[in-house]
């Protein structure tokens, strides 16, 4: 039995590696928009409740209500151009190798994840999302909480579609590996 133990560590051509900034991303679909602005005026509604109630029952907030009445429309304002250009911003591509997910506004993120890495995969379907017909994607990583990837405003269809493309991907992957270990 022949071992080589010839070692060899060539430097990497940075240039060289592909770019995923240059990646297509897929967007969220439409009507998520929807059910962000639902979800929002919910919030703000109850919130513009809570705020209501507390001015008209405690007396001591009383005096400033004078700038807490007027920052409540900014607020809203606000909070709804905020979502707007989050909303812009996401998008995911599923690769060979990996998922990609980018999102945030003032702090970009991009999350990608190597398909050998995905332990499950999640869909899920809220209320407002079954009546847009959307669900969300969620990926769980083998590394821990800051690889998950949770892609929310697909398709029901197309969310089902990668959900199967992805577990026979990684039933593939899992196969080559059980293979590659009996060989052993």
């Amino acid at each position: 039995m022949h071992t080589d133990t010839t070692f060899t560590n060539e430097v990497i051509n940075l240039d060289l590696l592909p770019k995923y900034e240059h990646i297509q991303l897929n967007r969220p679909h439409r009507d998520y928009w929807k059910i962000i602005c639902i979800n929002l005026t919910i919030f703000l509604g109850l919130l513009g409740i809570l705020l209501s109630m507390l001015l008209f029952f405690i007396d001591e907030l009383k005096p400033i209500a004078m700038w807490m009445i007027p920052l409540y429309p900014v607020l809203l304002v606000s909070f709804f151009l905020l979502f707007r250009l989050s909303f812009k911003k996401r998008g995911y591509a599923i690769r060979t190798h990996d998922v990609i997910y980018k999102s945030g506004i003032i702090a970009e993120s991009t999350t990608i994840v190597p398909l050998n890495r995905i332990q499950h995969i999640e869909l899920n379907e809220g209320l407002f999302s079954r009546m847009y017909k959307l669900g969300s994607l969620q990926l769980f990583t083998a590394g821990g909480q800051t690889g998950h990837i949770h892609i929310s405003g697909i398709a029901i269809d197309e969310a089902k579609r990668i959900r199967d493309l992805l577990l026979n991907k990684l039933e593939q992957l899992e196969t080559t590996t059980t293979a590659l270990n009996t060989n052993e």
